[in-house]
């Protein structure tokens, strides 16, 4: 009974967050899992600097919010979703929505983990229709993660790539702060901060 609620109060934190809804989301995800049978909730957001026809850098924040489950200790299953909001306008454009699968290839707390995905979806941030792989990798010995999606848009304009490397922060057994710095291409870049907890 107080895993349903934990899940009801985890999927209604996450609808305000697709109601909101930069063209890039956070990955916020490490190699680090989900344990069988728990639920985590991710609520964060990055700062997206545009430059629009050589004009001037037009500031966009992007909330998100990310919904995953440990179907086992080794695999995991998430829900992405955010929006970005020009600052200039204050107008939400949506992100969309995606879904993925991760398993833990390597987990030594000693040195390093190691996981690796895939996942698919729809918005702005796929350029449509889209899928994506991805890899993560943990440095154990410090609190730094990278991570790496290549993303295929169904509706064509080629491959893109999606990089991330960031901080997790253990502020208590159940709660983690991401500080996050993402980029699409190496072109667009991203600055983000994110605040897990275990539900």
């Amino acid at each position: 009974m107080k895993r349903a609620l934990r899940i009801s109060i985890a999927i209604g934190l996450l609808v305000p967050v697709i109601a909101l809804s930069g063209c890039l989301f956070n990955i916020f995800q490490t190699a680090q899992m989900v344990q069988s049978g728990d639920v985590s909730l991710l609520i964060g957001s990055g700062v997206i600097p545009l430059n629009i026809d050589g004009e001037a850098t037009a500031w966009s924040l992007t909330p998100q919010a990310r919904l995953a489950f440990g179907l086992s200790d080794t695999i995991n299953f998430g829900l992405h979703t955010g929006a970005m909001i020009a600052l200039s306008t204050g107008e939400p454009l949506w992100l969309g929505a995606t879904g993925d699968f991760k398993f833990s290839i390597v987990d030594n707390p000693e040195s390093l983990s190691l996981a690796a995905g895939f996942g698919g979806g729809y918005g702005a941030h796929l350029l449509g229709w889209g899928i994506f792989g991805s890899i993560f990798l943990d440095l154990n010995v410090i609190p730094l993660y990278f991570a790496y999606q290549p993303i295929y848009p169904i509706g064509g304009g080629g491959l893109l790539h999606d990089v991330a490397a960031g901080l997790v922060l253990t502020i208590s057994e159940n709660a983690q702060l991401y500080i996050e710095v993402a980029t699409r291409n190496f072109q667009i870049p991203s600055y983000a901060i994110g605040f897990e907890i275990g539900l």
